[in-house]
């Protein structure tokens, strides 16, 4: 195990908060980590002489900034993306919506202990934000389990409102939160320090988060069950409980959250306008086909769709890239797709990606998730059952269900995430059509408001991450044992060919952790680290 725990303690340094008032009332980051990557954002790159001929393959959030950040340091730097938009994951949906709302297929919340991504949306962009309510301030949200209607603030007041069955006289009188945290809390007292995490991972590694409540905490199945339900673990109770827990330190009680006004495209939009100024070329519909080392050091990259097409993004006007040749050569490689989408790259020769590598391509789990979104002509979740954002937990199909606020109070009509799922869940949703989901979305809808809201229906769309083509899938969730046996590889460079992306980081499947993958990466590139180094200078962790 102590191979184990040398590969995969730097990845842990950046999940090591030290938090501190800082006078304005937020808390802030003390991490040496989190600290050495803002100096990056502020101030950019160490000074090389050593200039490059880099391609950056994906314009999401990584890869848009590895590349703004080595075309500031002096590299040649070309920017490939599959899509015909930047933005990854990152997909802010304005049609078919009316009275120019908007809603988020893909990230739509930023915590306010993320530093990195808000320095970029606050202090570079100047995009204003505005306050994402996870929970109705009022406890105004319905949970709807096996036909119990209650509101949350009744369910936190009195647990056993709900009526759960089985509960054992221990375990009644408690919210599913307070059973869950009963039991991880140990675990992340313990994650204090580098050490006290790689002791958890080797306690706790292999096991599931079904696993764990099963044979750790000796509750009832009913409680299990009860933990599951409430807390959006059951369609991901069989991966790894040490992502979860990871999840569980990093977002600690009374987190802020935070959207982007007019979208979180916003973003990458103002990244994309960085590259153009830069005279970065971004080629859209470039899907990478084949990676071949030269025995000239160098990478030579093929690609399907290189007919000549204009970049557009979400919200904004097109640039022209011109298209590039069939097959092109480069000093360094930037990789920052999904691993799945990497599975149909020609790699030549093979075994210049190391076995691990390829293991970790081929059995690193990718999740599923969908979003169904239905607008409506008045908000009646206000109106009516007096809900200002939060969300609704219900056992039925549609299971989480998100209120969205808007802009301006005065807007007319709203729009609500009928149905948030992941994992199972969502692959149930995915076997309907686009038609189906709105309708099964709308039924349950109604089913816990009443029938009224059907005749304040205007129209419905939604987003499957499983059946999208370039991301196939949410993002990467580890299955048990994962993080032990793959994480360092994931992130290990192939030579000149570097990686980068949320499934990088421990942050997985936010911005965040796409953000420090890449100004990691950027900075492996320009040799101001070498992996698995997570800073210039060696820095104490204990």
């Amino acid at each position: 195990m102590s191979s184990v725990r040398n590969r995969l303690e730097p990845f842990l340094w950046d999940l090591l908060q030290e938090f501190k008032e800082d006078g304005s009332g937020p808390k802030r980051y003390t991490n040496e980590v989190i600290k050495s990557y803002l100096d990056v954002l502020e101030n950019g790159l160490q000074d090389t002489t050593t200039k490059k001929n880099v391609a950056v393959i994906g314009a999401g959030v990584s890869g848009l900034l590895a590349a703004r950040l080595l075309a500031e340091a002096g590299h040649k730097v070309t920017v490939y993306e599959a899509n015909t938009a930047v933005g990854g994951r990152i997909k802010t949906i304005r049609e078919p919506f009316k009275w120019g709302q908007t809603a988020e297929a893909g990230a739509m919340r930023l915590p306010s202990t993320y530093q990195l991504v808000l320095h970029l949306i606050k202090e570079k962009y100047k995009l204003p934000v505005t306050k994402f309510y996870n929970y109705d301030e009022n406890g105004n949200n319905f949970i709807f389990v096996n036909g119990v209607k209650v509101r949350r603030k009744e369910y936190l007041s009195n647990p056993d409102c709900l009526q759960w069955p089985g509960l054992r006289d221990d375990e009644k009188g408690k919210t599913a939160e307070t059973l869950w945290q009963e039991a991880t809390q140990p675990l992340i007292d313990q994650a204090k320090t580098a050490s006290g995490w790689l002791d958890v991972i080797e306690q706790y590694g292999d096991y599931s988060v079904h696993e764990f409540l099963k044979h750790v905490t000796k509750y009832s199945p009913a409680a299990i069950e009860f933990i599951e339900v409430l807390m959006n673990l059951e369609s991901r109770s069989s991966l790894s409980l040490i992502q979860q827990i990871i999840e569980e330190a990093d977002h600690t009680p009374g987190t802020d959250y935070v959207g982007i006004v007019g979208g979180t495209d916003r973003l990458t939009n103002c990244m994309a306008e960085d590259l153009k100024s830069l005279k970065v070329p971004i080629h859209c519909n470039h899907r990478l086909t084949k990676i071949e080392y030269t025995e000239t050091e160098t990478v030579k990259l093929s690609f399907s769709g290189t007919k000549s097409r204009p970049l557009q993004w979400r919200g904004g006007d097109g640039i022209w890239a011109n298209p590039s040749p069939d097959a092109v050569e480069y000093d360094a490689v930037v990789l920052t797709i999904p691993f799945p989408a990497l599975r149909f790259v020609d790699i030549q020769p093979l075994h210049k990606f190391s076995h691990n590598k390829r293991k970790a391509i081929r059995e690193l789990n990718y999740d599923a998730s969908t979003k169904i979104f239905l607008q409506f002509s008045e908000r009646f979740w206000e109106t009516q059952d007096g809900m200002y954002g939060g969300h609704t937990i219900t056992d039925l199909a549609n299971r989480f269900i998100y209120y969205l606020t808007p802009e301006h109070e005065d807007q007319k009509g709203g729009i609500i995430i009928s149905s948030y799922t992941w994992a199972r869940e969502a692959q149930g949703w995915d076997s309907l059509t686009e038609e189906e989901r709105v309708q099964n979305s709308l039924n349950v809808l109604a089913q816990i408001h009443g029938e009224y809201i059907r005749d304040y229906f205007v129209v419905g769309t939604s987003q499957s991450w499983q059946l999208d083509t370039f991301s196939c899938g949410e993002a990467a969730m580890f299955d048990p044992g994962q993080i032990q046996e793959l994480k360092y590889y994931i992130s290990e460079p192939e030579g000149n060919v570097y990686f980068a992306g949320d499934l990088t980081s421990l942050k997985i499947a936010w911005i965040e952790g796409a953000v420090e993958s890449g100004i990691r990466v950027a900075q492996e590139v320009n040799g101001d680290v070498h992996f698995p180094a997570m800073l210039p200078s060696e820095t104490s962790t204990s």
